[in-house]
């Protein structure tokens, strides 16, 4: 018996030991519904909710790993402190043939999306495939046996780099195929994303401003003054006009400036210029 930790996950190889195999199994089945199992394979994926049980496993765990391989305390405390990830359990027999599903990863521009394509139908590598991409919309279209991810953002590259180096699930092992260009293309598309959201903001943004009769360069305390003298020329209650259209349009640039200082305020608040 083996334990390998990486930076997401606990890593158990047991050689030619069914009955331990087995027994870690029904233990997982009984304790934990956001897992994956095949025969010889079973992982439990890192659920905020299963955080409890999964104390409690490695605890259990560690001490059958003391007990088999006979390990100093220090390796047994790390494997119990492995919380926060994912655990594989893989039993290894002899004469085992490893299945190989290869897969090709593509990037399409117009759509900001990624389309996954497999050599053969694969449930596990599916389910393995939408949990490492849970953050992001995941469809299997069966027609096309096709799976895409959209809604990507800046953070995508980093989860397409884990999924590629990702050799194998459930002792199935990927053979994964991709542009070497790919996370440019992702970060230059996202980049004009960002910058597109950043022009639209400052757009409206002038506007504010304008209606403060202040500039975007114009320091807070210039910005609070202006707004300060127009909430008094324009309140409502300073006019001395029965006239019902002034009086609506009073209404309306009061109404307006409040909006233009609220938002501009958060602004300079994110920007760190107010408290």
């Amino acid at each position: 018996m083996k334990v390998k930790q990486t930076k997401t996950s606990v890593n158990v190889v047991i050689k030619e030991d069914t009955q331990t195999f087995l027994y870690f199994k029904s233990l997982i089945e009984k304790n934990f519904k956001n897992k994956l199992a095949n025969k010889n394979k079973i992982i439990i994926f890192n659920d905020p909710n299963e955080e409890v049980s999964r104390r409690y496993f490695l605890k259990l765990l560690s001490k059958i790993y003391a007990r088999k391989a006979a390990k100093k305390l220090k390796r047994i405390w790390q494997i119990e402190k492995a919380v926060d990830k994912s655990i594989k359990i893989s039993l290894i027999q002899k004469n085992q043939i490893q299945q190989v599903v290869k897969i090709a990863i593509k990037y399409n521009k117009m759509t900001n999306s990624i389309e996954i394509s497999m050599d053969k139908k694969n449930r596990f590598i599916l389910r393995g495939i939408k949990n490492i991409f849970k953050n992001y919309e995941v469809t299997y279209y069966p027609s096309m046996d096709k799976t895409y991810i959209q809604n990507i953002d800046k953070n995508f590259g980093i989860v397409l780099q884990h999924f590629i180096s990702t050799r194998e699930i459930l002792g199935i092992f990927l053979d994964i195929k991709y542009d070497d260009g790919i996370f440019d293309e992702i970060n230059e598309e996202n980049l004009k994303k960002i910058d597109k959201k950043n022009r639209r903001a400052n757009i409206l943004l002038d506007d504010f401003y304008k209606k403060l009769n202040c500039n975007s360069k114009d320091p807070y305390d210039k910005i609070r003054k202006s707004y300060l003298l127009l909430t008094k020329k324009y309140h409502p209650d300073a006019i001395s006009n029965d006239n019902e259209i002034i009086l609506k349009v009073y209404r309306k640039k009061f109404q307006e400036i409040q909006q233009a200082y609220k938002t501009i305020k958060e602004y300079h608040r994110y920007i760190g210029n107010v408290a």
